[in-house]
């Protein structure tokens, strides 16, 4: 570049009129080489100058090129594929024999495109079995409700044979709602709704022996289950069998018993039957557990009365008054007695 500068300033002498117009361009440099090399020194310099020239132009044009490349992006910038490839350690930075020039602007800030994931594919072995269960894995899409089919236990199949032979009889097929019952009872001899379904269906044609066989047959599947023991007592009733009635109620009088209906039913049968002191001890245990039950209070006061306690007979119908529960003609009936027993 110095032989440039000189060859310049040269130039600029030379152009100016100075006074080192009138000397050679290139009397200031001095040559090695013997006076027979001097011809041809100076074409050699202006070729040397003109190449010079063109790479400076080149490498110009270059630089220019490179560079408006990595600002627009228009150049293609090779990125990671996979995320495998984005989690890689950094590489080291190339040597400058390995990649061009433009190499070196590349850091220039430019928008770079995230690369999406790679989807990866299930093998059979993990792709989702059906599900067996009610609702779907969470994370799959919408829940799916799936349904299953099972088998009906005993006490379904039971129900809905009961429930069937109760729709026959509000339709008035009392034959059909019987059918249906009894073959419900040879398979579940236990079941009481349909015993008290198939009772009040023989009841009501009139059949009472076949009814009566129908509760005693509860009573032996069932002897806790008292509902059957007091509608075979009503029957005996019905028929004026009040010994048979009284027995059947005395029998269920065993130790643990706490129905409070099964004394208080007895009480009126004693009462029935003439028997007042045994009513009176009934009714009182009846009323200790449920001291709320008006008729019950009523029941007692009769006993009393007639055994000429006037004055735990009056109390007994106060009681009964003060329950609010009596009926219309029960009411009646107590407000009568006391009176009676105050004006004694």
């Amino acid at each position: 570049m110095s032989l440039i500068n000189k060859m310049l300033k040269d130039l600029e002498t030379r152009q100016g009129g100075g006074a080192r117009a009138e000397r050679p361009i290139f009397q200031d440099l001095h040559s090695t080489h013997s006076a027979r090399n001097r011809g041809y020194r100076a074409p050699v310099v202006a070729l040397v100058l003109l190449l010079a020239g063109v790479v400076g132009i080149y490498s110009w044009n270059r630089w220019r090129e490179n560079t408006a490349t990595v600002v627009t992006g228009s150049a293609p910038v090779k990125l990671a594929q996979t995320p495998a490839a984005i989690e890689q350690p950094p590489v080291a930075a190339p040597t400058p024999e390995s990649v061009p020039p433009v190499t070196a602007v590349a850091k220039a800030p430019a928008v770079a495109v995230k690369p999406k994931p790679a989807r990866k594919q299930a093998s059979p072995a993990t792709r989702p079995q059906p599900v067996v269960t009610t609702v779907a894995k969470a994370g799959t899409g919408p829940a799916r409700i799936e349904k299953t089919d099972r088998p009906y236990s005993s006490a379904e199949l039971a129900e809905n044979a009961y429930q069937e032979a109760a729709r026959l009889r509000s339709q008035g097929d009392a034959a059909g709602a019987e059918r249906r019952v009894r073959a419900l009872l040879a398979t579940d001899p236990k079941h009481v709704k349909a015993r008290e379904l198939l009772t009040g269906l023989q009841l009501e044609n009139g059949r009472w022996l076949e009814a009566q066989d129908t509760l005693e047959q509860g009573m032996v599947q069932l002897p806790a289950h008292l509902a059957f023991r007091y509608q075979l007592a009503r029957l005996h009733l019905e028929r004026g069998e009040l010994a048979r009635a009284v027995s059947l109620l005395e029998a269920a009088r065993l130790p643990g018993q706490t129905d409070p209906e099964l004394p208080a039913f007895l009480a009126a049968l004693y009462q029935r039957s003439g028997r007042h002191a045994e009513a009176v001890t009934s009714y009182q245990e009846a009323l200790a557990a449920r001291p709320q039950e008006g008729r019950w209070w009523v029941g007692l006061g009769i006993s009393l009365e007639t055994q000429k306690d006037s004055d735990a007979a009056r109390t007994a119908y106060r009681r009964a008054l003060d329950t609010g529960r009596l009926t219309s003609n029960l009411a009646r009936y107590a407000e009568d007695r006391l009176k009676a027993l105050v004006t004694r």
